[in-house]
């Protein structure tokens, strides 16, 4: 199996001289934070979003736990979050001091199950934290009514899902508020960074102003109104991202022009199988990842992509099976057993900007040979 042209990376940033200039701008004026290019980006991608208000962060982290503590959200409140999903998205519920219930996702979708959410509510829960997962966004169609007539608020962990949509509804739009990560691996990287977005002014006034240390300005001086956190985005960070919103939606078109080949090439290849995406949702391809198939060796497989040059790790987390989380909700590996399964079979293959189809089907040829490879091993007297 021959080596890809050039090394095949899960994520590649890529920026132009606009990037630099927007970023020597910064530098120029003297004003490096919370200052009007934070402004600007705000703007920028709630306008790209169409929601009412955004409040940037340093992180998506913080701004999960930013949109938590702004829905008052503290010890003796119960919140319900998708299991399989990076740690951040619990950690930000167990920093609030609340109790963490996990739910199991759904073996297809990798999002969280809504007839499992619907079976863990109860009269405790006070929030939800969905996931979209890899970018595919969860299944709001079924979750916001049935959150909505529970006066449950919804958090929308959109941290991977900047660019979709369900019928033509954009992520960011969903629930009380919703909140991106603009991490290296995201398809608008501001090198850390996210925001909160949300239609609500209330919700946005009060998350501004807990985002710097409770502050609300009374003319020239600042009034500390309640206790805060210090989660303000540089404009550094700010100008890196902004100079990435208008060209954006080109972006996410090449992203699903490439998912669409590469699944192209999986549909004749056994042992691997593409997360599926409902009819209706728009997925943005912030991570384009496969779930392995009974008798496929995931780790085996990982490890052998890497070898012929091509970069690729595990999909994401079991949060339910991972130390931390086991002490705090009480739970056992398996517990969950769809994402404990998912966490087991699932592989992210490269897919980023830029890439174009040589690339993918560099993947696709690469991928294809590990698997020969393994069913050679397991399967005495395959040639």
């Amino acid at each position: 199996m021959p080596p890809p042209a050039r090394p095949l990376r899960l994520a590649e940033p890529s920026f132009g001289d606009e990037a630099l200039e927007a970023i020597a701008a910064v530098l120029r004026s003297g004003q490096l934070t919370q200052g009007p290019v934070v402004a600007a980006f705000e703007e920028a991608v709630a306008s790209l979003c169409g929601t009412a208000h955004a409040v940037a962060t340093t992180s998506a982290t913080t701004a999960l736990e930013l949109a938590l503590a702004a829905h008052d959200i503290g010890p003796g409140d119960e919140v319900l979050a998708a299991d399989f999903t990076y740690p951040a998205t619990g950690n930000a519920v167990l920093q609030r001091g609340a109790t963490l219930r996990l739910v199991d996702a759904d073996p297809a979708t990798y999002c969280i199950e809504p007839a499992a959410l619907e079976a863990a509510l109860t009269p405790r829960t006070r929030a939800v934290l969905t996931v979209d997962v890899f970018g595919l966004p969860a299944d709001y169609r079924v979750i916001e009514p049935l959150l909505a007539q529970r006066g449950v608020a919804l958090v929308c962990d959109a941290a991977c899902s900047l660019g979709g949509a369900i019928d033509g509804r954009p992520t960011g739009t969903f629930g009380a508020v919703s909140c991106f990560s603009f991490h290296p691996r995201k398809s608008l990287t501001t090198g850390e960074g996210g925001m909160v977005l949300t239609d609500d002014a209330a919700l946005a006034e009060r998350m501004g102003a807990l985002r710097n240390h409770g502050t609300r300005r009374d003319g020239w001086r600042a009034r500390f109104t309640e206790p805060g956190f210090n989660f303000r985005m540089s404009d550094l960070n700010a100008a890196l991202g902004l100079s990435q919103v208008k060209g954006f939606p080109a972006v996410v078109e090449h992203r699903n022009a490439l998912a669409a080949r590469l699944r192209g090439h999986l549909e004749s290849l056994d042992g691997v199988v593409a997360q599926q995406v409902p009819a209706g949702h728009r997925h943005p391809y912030q991570a384009f990842v496969v779930r392995c198939e009974a008798g496929i060796d995931r780790d085996e497989l990982i490890a052998a992509l890497r070898a012929a040059g091509v970069e690729s790790t595990l999909g994401t987390y079991a949060m339910h099976a991972e130390p931390a989380f086991a002490a705090a909700c009480g739970t056992r590996p398996g517990d969950l057993p769809h994402s404990d399964a998912l966490t087991r079979q699932t592989l992210a293959l490269p897919l980023h900007q830029g890439m174009d189809d040589a690339d993918v089907d560099a993947v696709a040829e690469a991928l294809a040979g590990a698997l020969r490879a393994q069913r050679a091993v397991t399967t005495p007297g395959t040639s």
